[in-house]
């Protein structure tokens, strides 16, 4: 027998099909704990978690499990399901990012089993996917796009990656036959997770079920129509599921209106920006230029993964004798043109529908990410060729000496880049004393001040909602860039009528501010981060 006749994918022994499931658990738990430990200022590494965005979800999630209800008592514009998880995590510490640290693992881990298992669709051997999903974790998470850590993105991203990991298995080995009823429900359930945290990540799901459609009627002919129709209408049916919480929730507190009003309407009418088509493709290009050359590793890593598997296709396509493609399928994996089709489409439709606004932030991009995953693929494929090549031997099982050996050094090989690759890891030398924000808790706490009323100014939630575990006063708890005059006017209200007993404002001396006096101002200067923080406290009546 030739030594690479187990190219012949159906007659393999996939790895995916095998009683992994408990070492691919593992793997991944300690591939996410290495990557989230170092790379995610949630981490205990670090101080605390600055961002101002995370904090905001921590105040809504926070103020949602002690009786206030989203949008109606508090403005913000994320999805349901990410306030939820920032309640969970404010359960297990409601005043540290410790809670939103176990999320993160959490969902890395979800990111990494769904990584492996799309590596593993592809491969051929039981080792080398385990040893290259490591490495795909360090491209994903040391990304600058990853920002600080508690990012809307990073939490959608597991529902991301699972969905590819639907799509991507259907059209490598069940394709041409049609996607079963069970696995559409499945990605309409994804795609609904995804909705009810931050929505223009959908764009992914719309491709997803587009080459559903049209793939099972290439696949099977006009007679697959009726499937076809009854697939959209199942995953529609899937989404559906993941609304009925919501409806219960908001309808048992009269919100529904608040819900559809806040997180549809004034994200979709009023968040993007008023542009024709083509201004808009040339925006995308040039937000996507911009993020490259914040993000070149992840980047250039989907580039090579790309350039590999455009590589592969046009292999696919060129007709050999058998020995030459015994020879050529060493290093290129075969691929079908409907698979290389499918890929595009995700890719190309998570990016239109992400920057379609024209509005684009550090951490947008962070969905994208995921394709680095092709270029482990392409990796990991040559190097099961090129190994079998030299030795004529196959690898060693997962749990031979061959086997642990190269996961664990993969896994240490994690660790240590991470530290040296992540833009965060400088702010792990920060220490309670450099960081304002616990000089403005400590006054607060110690003002004497029973429930202290406290709002937050010219700039989102800085973090003292937090570090002091109060709840918001105002409904507009931080100052928002949809319709400033309204959200100004609601602020000043809580400050005339005496309901604040202290203002943090940024960088700004805040407007009106006769009835308070100026108690605490601190510039913070930080490799990442350069603002002037104003505590004002409201002056004594007597």
């Amino acid at each position: 027998m030739n030594v690479f006749s187990y190219i012949n994918l159906n007659k393999y022994d996939r790895p995916d099909e095998k009683n992994d499931s408990f070492a691919a658990c593992l793997v991944a738990f300690l591939t996410a704990l290495a990557v989230i430990t170092i790379c995610s200022k949630s981490s205990f590494l670090y101080r605390f978690n600055l961002w101002d965005d995370a904090n905001s979800y921590f105040t809504m999630g926070k103020c949602m499990f002690r009786g206030f209800v989203p949008y109606r008592d508090l403005f913000d514009q994320k999805g349901i399901l990410l306030y939820t998880i920032y309640g969970l995590a404010s359960l297990i510490s409601p005043t540290t990012f410790l809670g939103v640290y176990i999320m993160e693992v959490i969902a890395a881990t979800f990111v990494c089993v769904g990584i492996l298992r799309i590596i593993q669709l592809f491969l051929r051997s039981e080792v080398v996917p385990f040893f290259m999903m490591p490495f795909t974790a360090i491209s994903i998470y040391t990304a600058r796009c990853f920002f600080w850590g508690g990012s809307a993105e990073e939490f959608l991203f597991p529902f991301i990656i699972w969905g590819m990991y639907f799509s991507l298995r259907h059209f490598r080995n069940t394709f041409p036959d049609t996607m079963p009823y069970r696995t559409v429900l499945v990605g309409g359930i994804l795609a609904g997770c995804v909705y009810h945290i931050k929505f223009n990540s959908l764009g992914f799901f719309f491709a997803w079920m587009a080459m559903v459609f049209f793939g099972d009627i290439i696949g099977s002919g006009i007679a697959a129509i009726k499937q076809a129709i009854i697939s959209c209408f199942v995953f529609l049916s899937g989404m559906a599921v993941t609304f009925i919480p919501g409806l219960i929730y908001f309808g048992i507190n009269s919100a529904i209106d608040d819900w559809f009003y806040v997180y549809f309407y004034k994200n979709v009418f009023e968040y993007s920006k008023s542009m024709s088509i083509g201004e808009r493709l040339y925006k995308i290009y040039d937000i996507m230029t911009d993020h490259f050359y914040d993000n070149k590793f992840v980047y250039l890593t989907i580039l090579a993964g790309a350039l590999y598997f455009t590589v592969a296709l046009i292999s696919s396509l060129v007709k050999e004798d058998k020995y030459r493609l015994i020879k050529r399928d060493i290093v290129l994996l075969p691929l079908k043109t409907i698979e290389y089709v499918n890929i595009a489409m995700l890719f190309i439709f998570l990016i239109l529908v992400i920057f379609i606004g024209g509005v684009s932030i550090t951490y947008y991009p962070f969905p994208i990410n995921g394709f680095a995953v092709f270029c482990s693929i392409g990796v990991g494929y040559v190097i099961e060729g090129v190994y079998k090549y030299f030795t004529r031997e196959e690898f060693g099982s997962l749990t031979s000496m061959f086997g642990f050996v190269s996961v664990f050094l993969a896994l240490l090989i994690t660790g240590v880049a991470s530290y040296f690759i992540s833009p965060n890891v400088p702010s792990m030398k920060l220490t309670e004393d450099d960081i304002w924000l616990f000089k403005f808790r400590d006054y607060v706490l110690e003002s004497g001040i029973e429930n202290p009323g406290i709002l937050n100014e010219n700039g989102f939630d800085a973090g003292l909602y937090t570090v002091t575990n109060t709840v918001p006063i105002c409904y507009y708890y931080q100052t928002q860039t949809l319709n400033m005059d309204e959200v100004l006017e609601v602020q000043k209200s809580c400050s005339r009528n005496g309901q604040a007993d202290f203002v943090l404002s940024v960088n700004v001396i805040p407007d009106a501010i006769d009835d308070y006096e100026l108690v605490l101002q601190e510039d913070f200067v930080t490799h990442d981060s350069n603002a002037t923080y104003l505590l004002y406290q409201k002056k004594s009546s007597e």
